[in-house]
């Protein structure tokens, strides 16, 4: 039996429907690797779909209604989402490298494409509307008048499929330190021995070819559209025979020859992916153009956190109406917007020792503000945030004012140094004791100098107690994200730390 047709029998989940039932779609979605259970509860709650977490790390699966594109498209958590063509848990590859890659070939001839492509027709509609809006907005005067940051630019990577995995199409964006995300150029590798993959391949490879009317050619007048596509593979795993750039290219030519579509390397219509771990199979066709992470920050520093991540670490410290939240080090504000926007009915305190900082958030404040009043004008009202600079190591707060802290801590990589660390974070750590409320507070901290954190931490054991630990893949740097809470006990603000 054929490796392909061994593999159609493990196929989990497929996009096809039966005839006359309502239009539904698995939907994958990337994610921040480490927080795929909070991602998941968040699908739960908001969509009332349960989720299955891929072995693959970083991503999860779930089905909806293909008319709850709309709400899928507003979760907080996902950075990229494709519509599953197909699925095969256990796919057996050939070990001759010729006959592994033929399988793939003829693999696209049995794929159930017809809903998938239909899905991602809706999608399209979806974004055109969205577009729409959005010159009708650039219009008015609330659209105008772009505050400066000093010639700091922050791009949005385009055509990315996957921030943590699809990395090889977008290998700079912003840059990241102090637990900030971009695209990392050697795929994800993380670091101190946890899920670390020995050959972790990812690229994008762009084959194409021309449209036919059978598989979503768009007609307009009359006249079909000729479609443009393009194959991304990413590929993880030692136990295949072939590249990624092999598997997109063959897999990308039996595509072509199938839909005829016309291959375009940039300004594709149709992004067919092709996910590999190990033996799981994914065939999806991407929703999204470029990472929904972008969604609030238009002013870029040197260390900006991604929204999504931003809003795993706000979720895991479990925020209630009127908690007072502050982020210390806030740096463009991406925490503190995500919270602010995600949770109105607390009171959110950003804060950086730097007045560069301090004035990207601003900028970013402004314009998530600015974005409010181009939804609706009639209902649109500010946002319970406000800025400071301030030491982070004197805070002009009242002891046991706070109920929590969430901030991304310098890294010692591109921002501060290792070395400051160790005199940094025990300092850090007692002057969040005593702003926190004994009893109730709580503290959720990103970083990847994970050695000094932890002797700073044992440290200042009497004020706060380790509760959960996340592991986290951050710009390809291996990280955690902290989960700590406050004791009863009196922050002594003269005790000797080492």
């Amino acid at each position: 039996m054929a490796a392909a047709e061994a593999a159609g029998d493990a196929g989990l989940r497929t996009a096809a429907a039966p005839e006359g039932a309502e239009l539904a779609a698995v939907i994958g979605a990337t994610v921040p690797t480490g927080f795929e259970q909070t991602a998941a509860e968040e699908v739960q709650e908001k969509l009332g779909s349960a989720s299955s977490i891929s072995r693959d790390r970083g991503k999860i699966y779930f089905e909806v209604p293909a008319r709850s594109l709309p709400q899928v498209h507003r979760l907080r958590s996902v950075d990229n989402l494709f519509v599953v063509v197909q699925e095969f848990k256990d796919y057996q590859f050939k070990e001759n490298k010729e006959d592994a890659l033929k399988d793939l070939e003829d693999l696209v001839k049995k794929l159930p494409w017809t809903d998938p492509l239909k899905v991602w027709e809706l999608n399209n509609s979806l974004k055109k509307k969205k577009t729409k809006r959005k010159k009708h907005n650039l219009q008015g005067p609330a659209s105008r008048g772009k505050l400066s940051d000093g010639g700091e630019e922050g791009g949005a990577d385009q055509n990315s499929t996957s921030d943590q995995e699809d990395c090889a199409q977008n290998p700079v964006a912003v840059e990241p330190t102090g637990g900030q995300d971009t695209e990392n150029p050697q795929g994800v590798t993380s670091r101190n021995g946890v899920e670390e993959e020995e050959d972790n391949e990812q690229s994008d490879v762009k084959v194409g070819v021309q449209a036919s009317s059978e598989s979503g050619t768009q007609a307009g007048e009359g006249e079909a559209k000729v479609l443009r596509f393009r194959v991304t593979c990413n590929r993880a795993g030692d136990k295949h025979s072939f590249t990624s750039n092999e598997a997109a290219r063959d897999f990308g030519g039996a595509v072509q020859e199938h839909f005829q579509w016309k291959a375009d390397m940039t300004n594709f219509d149709v992004e067919v992916l092709l996910n590999i771990h190990n033996n799981e199979v994914v065939v999806g066709i991407a929703l999204t153009e470029e990472s929904l992470h972008r969604r609030n920050i238009t002013h870029f520093g040197p260390t900006t956190l991604r929204s999504t991540l931003a809003y795993g670490m706000l979720r895991l410290c479990d925020p209630q109406p009127t908690d007072i939240i502050v982020d210390p080090m806030c740096g463009t504000g991406a925490i503190p917007i995500e919270g602010a926007a995600e949770w109105p009915h607390c009171y959110h305190i950003a804060g950086d020792n730097s007045p560069q900082a301090v004035k990207r958030a601003a900028n970013n404040i402004s314009s998530l503000l600015r974005k409010n009043e181009s939804k609706d004008s009639s209902t649109a009202l500010g946002v319970p945030l406000d800025v400071i600079q301030w030491d982070i190591c004197s805070l002009p707060l009242r002891t046991g004012s706070v109920d929590i802290v969430v901030t991304d801590m310098p890294f010692g990589k591109r921002m501060g140094s290792k070395k400051k660390n160790w005199d940094l974070y025990p300092a850090c750590l007692m002057e969040m004791g005593r702003i926190c409320t004994p009893g109730t507070g709580r503290a959720v901290l990103l970083t990847q100098d994970k050695k000094c954190f932890a002797k700073a931490l044992s440290r200042v054991g009497h004020i706060w107690r380790r509760a959960q630990t996340v592991w986290v893949n951050v710009g390809g740097l291996h990280a955690a994200v902290y989960l700590l809470r406050r004791t009863w006990e009196r922050a002594d603000e003269t005790r000797s730390f080492w």
